[in-house]
C-alpha cells in the first residue's frame, strides 16, 4: 500500500519501556467491539523512547498505533498485529504559565489528572485559570487522543480543541521530533489536530487556559422546535456553556423533540459554590442506567426531574466541565438485557451534525427512522459548534448542531448489523441536510457517505504518505478507510 522507502536505523537497544505481559489484545472501553490483537503493548514514558524505537533495527518496518484512554470506537487506536504506544505513564506536568494562561503537559495525561494538577498549579501560583473545553461523559481521556480526534465539549461559541491548543511536540514517522504550532510547520498543525494519530506521535501538547469562574446553571424542560433560539438567547445573556438531554422513550409523542436544557452563566466571584446539595452518586447513576434500558419513561422522568432540581446551582468552572462514568455498568444489568448474559452487550455512539436552523427538522426525521428501525437509544445529547476554519479535516464545517445518540447493542451479528443500519440511515439525513458525521466513533460509514461528508479525503492520504510514506502510524480505523477508497487511491 504504501512505498518502500528505507528508514534510519540503528542496532537493537535496550528501550527500557515497559511491555504489559499477556495484554497483547487490546479491546475500548465504551463498546467493547474492538477487540484487537497486538504484536506488542508498549508503555512509553518519552519521546525519547519512541524515537529509539522509531530508528531501531528491530522494529525497522513495524507499524504503530498510539492509545491513551482507550474510549474511542471506531479503531483509530488499534492495529491488529501491530505494535501499540500505550501513553498512559506519559503523565507528567512540563510547564506552566501563570501570566499567560498557558499549561504543558505529556501527552497521555488524563483530563481528570490535568484538572487536578491545574488546581494545584492555580493554588502554588496565586492565579485562578480554568480549561476552557474537554470531552462530555468520561474524564479518563488523554490530551494526545483529544488532540488527534479534534474533540469538542458542551462550550458555547467556539471552535474544536484545535481552538484551545497553543502548540504541540511531535515525533514524526522517521524520528525526528519537531516543534508544531500555528506558525512552525502549519500544515503538520492541521493535519495532526482531527488527524487521529496518522501524522505522528504527538509528546507534549500547550494548551489554553482561561480565567476561572463561578457558573450558575440554569435549567428547562423545552422543545426542540425552539432549541436554538433558547440557546442563543441564553448565548446573548453571556451563557459559555450549554447542552440539550432529549427524551429517548420511542413509545412517547416527544422523543427526541423533548428534552433538558441546562446553561451555564458567569456569576459574581464570592458565589459560593453549593454542587453538593443535588449531586447523583455512582449508585443513582447506575440506577438511571439500568432504567434506561428496562423502563426508558421513567429513566427520563427521574433524569429530568434531578436536573430540575439543579437549577440556580453555582459550579467553579475549574471542575464544572469534570463527569462521573461508570465502567462496566452493563455487567450488572444482564439479567435485565437480553444479550447481556451471553455474548455481552454494551452501547455505541454515532455523532451527527446539521446546520443549527435544520435541528428540530433532522430530530424529526431521526424519530422516523428510529422508531421503524426499533432502535434501542440509551442516551442522547444536543451541542453547538462553531466552524473549524483551522483542521485539514474538519468535521465543523460549519456552524452545526451537534446530535449524539447511544444505541444499545447486543454482541451478536443481528445486533450488530442492525446498529450499521440506523447509523448509516442517520448519516444520510444528516449529508442530505448538509451536515456531516464524526468519522471514528464507527467504521460503518459507506465510501459514499465518506467521500460526501468529506471529499477532501483523498488528499489526507496524500498527506499522510507524504509525510509517513513507510505506513509507519497506522490504524484499524485507517486501513479500513484505505480499502473503502482501493479503487480511488
Amino acid at each position: 500500500m504504501y512505498s518502500a522507502k528505507n528508514a534510519e536505523t540503528s542496532d537493537a537497544v535496550n528501550l527500557n519501556w515497559t511491555e504489559k505481559k499477556n495484554s497483547t489484545i487490546v479491546n475500548d472501553i465504551h463498546s467493547k467491539l474492538n477487540a484487537t490483537r497486538h504484536r506488542q503493548v508498549l508503555r512509553v514514558t518519552s519521546g525519547d523512547q519512541v524515537q529509539q524505537l522509531l530508528r531501531a533495527r528491530q522494529y525497522e518496518g513495524s507499524s504503530f498505533c498510539i492509545a491513551g484512554g482507550r474510549h474511542s470506537m471506531g479503531g483509530q487506536q488499534f492495529l491488529t498485529d501491530g505494535i501499540m504506544l500505550d501513553t498512559s505513564m506519559m503523565n507528567a506536568v512540563v510547564d506552566f504559565c501563570p501570566k499567560r494562561g498557558r499549561l504543558t503537559v505529556q501527552s497521555g495525561m488524563l483530563w481528570g489528572d490535568l484538572v487536578d494538577k491545574l488546581n494545584a498549579l492555580n493554588e502554588k501560583h496565586h492565579c485562578r485559570w480554568s480549561i476552557i473545553q474537554k470531552p462530555t461523559g468520561a474524564d479518563d481521556i488523554s490530551i494526545g487522543g483529544s488532540l488527534a480526534s479534534n474533540i469538542h465539549g458542551r462550550v458555547l461559541a467556539r471552535k474544536p480543541f484545535i481552538a484551545d491548543v497553543e502548540c504541540f511536540t511531535a515525533i514524526l514517522a522517521d524520528g525526528r521530533r519537531i516543534n508544531v504550532s500555528r506558525n512552525e510547520n502549519a500544515e503538520l498543525f492541521t493535519l495532526c489536530a482531527g488527524g487521529y494519530g496518522m501524522f505522528g506521535f504527538v509528546e507534549t501538547i500547550t494548551i489554553r487556559l482561561m480565567p476561572s469562574t463561578k457558573l450558575l446553571r440554569k435549567v428547562a424542560l423545552v422543545s426542540s422546535e425552539k432549541l436554538i433560539e433558547l440557546i442563543e438567547n441564553e448565548q446573548s445573556k453571556g451563557a459559555l456553556y450549554g447542552d440539550f438531554q432529549f427524551c429517548i422513550d420511542s413509545t412517547a409523542q416527544t422523543f427526541l423533540t423533548s428534552g433538558i436544557l441546562s446553561t451555564y452563566h458567569p456569576c459574581a466571584e464570592d458565589t459560593e459554590c453549593n454542587t453538593n446539595n443535588v449531586k447523583l452518586s455512582e449508585k443513582n447513576w447506575r440506577e438511571l442506567l439500568r432504567l434506561a434500558h428496562v423502563d426508558k419513561e421513567k429513566a427520563f422522568t427521574q433524569y429530568s426531574e434531578h436536573y430540575k432540581r439543579t437549577n440556580g446551582q453555582v459550579y467553579d468552572s475549574q471542575t464544572a466541565q469534570l463527569s462521573m462514568y461508570v465502567p462496566d455498568y452493563h455487567d450488572t444489568l444482564k439479567h435485565d438485557c437480553s444479550g447481556g448474559a451471553s455474548g455481552g452487550a454494551s452501547e455505541m455512539i454515532s455523532e451527527l451534525y446539521v446546520p443549527k436552523h435544520k435541528l428540530h427538522e433532522f430530530l424529526l426525521a431521526a424519530k422516523s427512522a428510529l422508531t421503524r428501525q426499533k432502535a434501542d437509544v440509551i442516551y442522547g445529547t444536543v451541542r453547538l459548534i462553531e466552524k473549524d476554519d483551522e483542521s485539514f479535516l474538519p468535521w465543523a464545517k460549519d456552524d452545526f448542531a451537534c446530535i449524539i445518540f447511544n444505541l444499545h447493542i447486543n454482541h451478536d451479528q443481528i445486533s450488530i448489523l442492525s446498529a450499521k443500519h440506523s447509523f448509516r440511515t442517520l448519516i444520510d439525513i444528516a449529508i442530505s441536510m448538509g451536515g456531516s458525521f464524526y468519522l471514528t466513533y464507527h467504521r460503518y460509514a459507506t465510501r459514499k457517505q465518506l467521500l460526501s461528508a468529506y471529499p477532501q479525503f483523498r488528499t489526507f492520504i496524500a498527506r499522510k504518505r507524504h509525510y509517513d510514506p513507510m505506513g509507519r502510524f497506522r490504524s484499524n480505523w485507517f486501513n479500513q478507510m484505505l480499502l473503502s477508497l482501493e479503487s480511488d487511491v
